[in-house]
């Protein structure tokens, strides 16, 4: 008799083409209920868990998976998965870490330059009526400023070098772990260098314990009154503190894609505060992206044949 087949259960929607792959070597479990005792009830005989955005895969659901072998996420981050438990079983967790690359910084790019234009004003004055009184140099072009980078990732490395290739913007950059860019030239500097010269900064931290409220009401008061922040780092920011400081006019202006948790509050102060542009954690968000993350099914499969996976998180991923 032959070997039993793998036992996968998919906690979250997954693409089509990812299930029939998943198909082929195994029974695949596609779960309409992503809660902790759904997974545990799920995982008892299970050899490899796949999840994309909403399911936490906690210690407590790992421990009742006696056969897992693999975690699959389609994201480019594991935020939602306690490495440590799964390391402690030795478990593989593999992600989609480049997915979305392109797609973020784009959105990144488009959010400063919103901002730094002041398009959403412009439209609100428009449609009131004014246009000559409108018509006052009030900024300085992107080109002709100092854009500071925290945190350097794929991502930042994609956005750091679409802004100095088009239009030749000096960059400083600060990373806690030390990683330098690779795509585009930069001043590394350090953290309050990066807060108090930067007349937009842009945050790429990835989201785990050490970065969760990095940006504190604190360090956002060394910013200059003319700065903007663009974040799409998830609880990297204090929110209510930055809004504060918008509301208090202590800086020019934020765009925020990522906060500590989704949804936003309905009630969240930064709802309310000024020339502050939000969206709905979308930025990774286009067509090509979204199926490019569900090529984390090829990782799972690899790791349940015994082959070493494209990408899987380890110690080294975090830096």
């Amino acid at each position: 008799m032959g070997e039993e087949p793998f036992r996968i259960v998919v906690a979250e929607p997954f693409s089509k083409d990812a299930l029939a792959r998943l198909e082929e070597v195994g029974q695949v479990e596609v779960l309409t209920d992503s809660s902790p005792d759904a997974l545990i009830a799920a995982l008892e005989n299970a050899h490899a868990l796949l999840v994309r955005a909403k399911a936490h895969v906690t210690a407590r659901v790992i421990n009742a998976a006696p056969h897992l072998k693999v975690i699959g996420r389609a994201s480019p981050t594991v935020d939602h998965i306690d490495l440590r438990a799964a390391g402690r079983r030795d478990i593989r967790v593999v992600y989609s870490p480049t997915a979305a690359v392109n797609s973020c910084a784009e959105f990144a790019l488009a959010m400063l330059l919103a901002l730094r234009r002041r398009l959403a004003f412009y439209d609100q004055q428009m449609r009131q009526g004014k246009f000559d009184a409108l018509r006052s140099p009030t900024e300085y072009s992107i080109g002709a400023s100092c854009i500071g980078i925290l945190g350097i990732d794929a991502v930042a490395e994609q956005f750091g070098r679409a802004l100095q290739i088009a239009f030749g913007c000096r960059i400083i950059v600060h990373d806690p772990w030390q990683t330098p860019p690779s795509l585009f030239e930069a001043e590394a500097v350090d953290l309050d260098t990066l807060l108090r010269t930067s007349d937009a900064l842009c945050v790429f931290l990835k989201p785990q314990r050490e970065t969760r409220g990095f940006l504190d009401a604190e360090r956002i008061g060394l910013m200059r009154p003319t700065s903007l922040l663009v974040n799409l780092s998830r609880g990297v920011v204090d929110t209510t503190a930055l809004a504060a400081a918008l509301s208090e006019r202590r800086i020019a202006g934020a765009a925020l894609d990522a906060y500590e948790s989704d949804p936003l509050a309905t009630d969240h102060p930064i709802r309310r505060a000024p020339n502050c542009i939000l969206t709905p954690h979308i930025a990774g968000m286009t067509i090509d992206a979204i199926e490019g993350r569900y090529g984390v099914a090829e990782d799972v499969i690899r790791v349940l044949k015994g082959a070493a996976p494209h990408h899987e998180f380890t110690p080294t991923s975090m830096r």
